[in-house]
């Protein structure tokens, strides 16, 4: 019966922590990656990268691209962000090359799983896509320093929200446990007491009766007779 009630007690606990529920921490982390290269493929830059945690606006710099005359692939590939958060998108902001801003035809930039590779991308220009065709950009524009290039998520949601959850234990006292009261013994039968029927007492004690009145008789006779 002890034990009983200590399972029960840590059954209890255990549906205390189970009920205090759990906390989302881990972040959200998308890599957005910069794809660039003049088209004679001499100035490249495949490795300059933004870490997007969330809906926001991010800005990617290379300064390894200085030297072109002429763009051959410029895009921004949002690693796995089409396949993890299909309903998220990205869309392009402004260019600056050299420190000035230069302008771009909003709707002919492409979006998308491009590659169908569960990426997202923005395709300014390339050559090797429907952008050489009606380029977005002109793409004949020396770059001498810098090149920089700024996005807006949106869709991610806030980063602590968007995670996986991670389980929060709290520690809960465990309920005290009643002590059992002790069985109380029950009472050891009386020992069995054989009953002389009744009947047969009273054929006795009526024979003793009889036999000493009968007794008495017989003296009283004899006593009357003598004197």
């Amino acid at each position: 019966m002890k034990n009983f009630k200590k399972v029960a007690a840590i059954a209890a606990a255990a549906a205390v922590v189970m009920s205090v529920g759990t906390k989302v921490s881990a972040e959200t982390s998308v890599n957005a990656k910069l794809g660039f290269t003049d088209v004679n493929w001499t100035y490249q830059d495949w490795e300059s990268a933004a870490e997007v945690t969330g809906d926001g606006t991010y800005t990617i710099t290379s300064e390894a691209v200085a030297g072109t005359e002429e763009i051959g692939v410029f895009v921004i590939d949002l690693e796995g962000m089409f396949a993890e958060y299909p309903e998220a998108v990205a869309t392009l902001d402004s260019v600056v090359i050299d420190g000035n801003e230069i302008s771009f035809d909003a709707d002919k930039i492409l979006y998308g799983d491009i590659e169908e590779k569960g990426n997202f991308r923005i395709d300014i220009y390339n050559m090797y896509s429907p952008t050489k065709d009606e380029p977005p950009i002109n793409n004949v524009t020396p770059i001498t320093e810098s090149l920089s290039v700024t996005f807006t998520v949106s869709g991610l949601g806030d980063a602590a929200e968007a995670a996986p959850a991670e389980e929060v234990v709290e520690e809960v006292e465990e309920a005290p446990v009643e002590e059992a009261p002790a069985e109380e013994e029950a009472p050891a039968a009386a020992p069995a007491v054989e009953e002389t029927p009744a009947a047969a007492t009273g054929n006795v004690g009526a024979m003793s009766l009889v036999s000493i009145m009968a007794i008495a008789a017989a003296a009283a006779i004899a006593s009357r007779k003598t004197k």
